[in-house]
């Protein structure tokens, strides 16, 4: 099983678990998923668990920082955990 770290603006970060087609967010109630206010406030609240791997997903605004148009890439890489 998989950790999927999503960067949200404003500081925030939503988490999933599951395998790449298969993700489940993590769910504060029945319809708004749980935010954390940091990667070690998520680690914490995972501190029992395994993972194979934890991926960190961030909007990355590159493009429109340097003039061109906007595609709402994102950068998603495995981080150590």
């Amino acid at each position: 099983m998989n950790l999927y770290i999503e960067s949200l603006e404003g500081g925030y970060y939503v988490v999933a678990t599951g395998e790449q087609d298969n993700r489940k967010p993590l769910m504060a109630s029945q319809d708004k998923p749980k935010t954390f206010n940091s990667i070690d406030e998520i680690r914490t609240h995972f501190e029992d668990k395994t993972f194979d791997e934890v991926w960190l997903r961030q909007a990355t605004p590159y493009e429109e920082m340097v003039g061109q148009a906007d595609n709402d890439s994102e950068l998603e890489i495995e981080i150590k955990w």
